[in-house]
């Protein structure tokens, strides 16, 4: 397994006028925007968006929720400068332009013999909730699309959230995946986005996967190593995908 974080990739990103292409949002307030962030990046986690950018998360509800305050500058520009959001000023601050700042670059890319110039479906896993769900409602979850040269063969892609793969996979990084439809061809040690359901609680994790006790179980392990290992037994796993590519939008100003 190979991690590049320095290969630069020309890409060409198209998104539908309803989200993200040249999309102009400035019917909206500052307070839309900034809950639209936890929305997208955060899975409306309100809680991770402020952790993420460093604020205090009783102002950041103020903002985002019915008492709707006006965001202090200091505030706003600890979203702009967080690198792990890049999150555009102009957009933020006017409603222009798109949300994010559009440098790209490739931190992952699982080997594959399958190489070409790849358009790849970019879904809303927020609003499908899980990924059983975008598998079987794909088209109603589409975002727009991403074409990365010299890409392997995708199904699709979805914004990551969470830290437990930091800093290989940061939150609003975007996974391009391939459907596993049979889990017995799951290769061990290779990274997936892993949608299972345990004592009543859904999870979607994006791990290291290794087969555990004669194939019976998963072990789920993570890059960032103040996350612990979670050993899940293979029934409780609803869907699941092999990750292909981790693309990275950064900030070059």
């Amino acid at each position: 397994m190979q991690i590049n974080l320095d290969t630069k990739i020309k890409t060409h990103v198209k998104f539908r006028k309803s989200t993200y292409k040249k999309r102009t949002d400035m019917n909206t307030t500052i307070n839309q925007r900034v809950k639209e962030i936890a929305d997208k990046l955060c899975g409306g986690n309100v809680s991770e968006l402020a952790r993420t950018v460093g604020v205090n998360q009783p102002a950041l509800r103020d903002i985002v929720g019915t008492r709707q305050v006006e965001p202090r500058f200091e505030t706003l520009s600890k979203i702009v400068d967080c690198s792990t959001l890049n999150i555009s000023g102009d957009w933020l601050l006017t409603g222009k332009g798109n949300m994010q700042k559009h440098e790209v670059e490739i931190i992952y890319n699982a080997p594959s013999r399958d190489i070409g110039h790849e358009l790849i479906p970019v879904y809303d896993i927020s609003a499908a909730a899980n990924l059983q769900t975008l598998f079987t409602e794909s088209s109603h979850h589409l975002l727009g699309e991403i074409k990365i040269m010299n890409a392997p063969k995708c199904d699709g892609a979805i914004f990551a959230r969470g830290d437990s793969m930091y800093p290989l996979v940061k939150t609003g990084d975007t996974i391009a995946y391939k459907q596993l439809h049979n889990i017995n061809n799951l290769i061990s040690g290779e990274m997936y986005v892993v949608d299972f359901h345990i004592d009543g609680d859904d999870f979607l994790v994006i791990k290291y996967v290794q087969w555990e006790e004669e194939d019976t179980s998963l072990r789920l392990v993570s890059y960032n190593q103040h996350h612990k290992d979670m050993v899940i037994p293979v029934s409780a796993v609803r869907a699941i995908a092999l990750v292909k590519i981790v693309v990275r939008i950064t900030s070059m100003v």
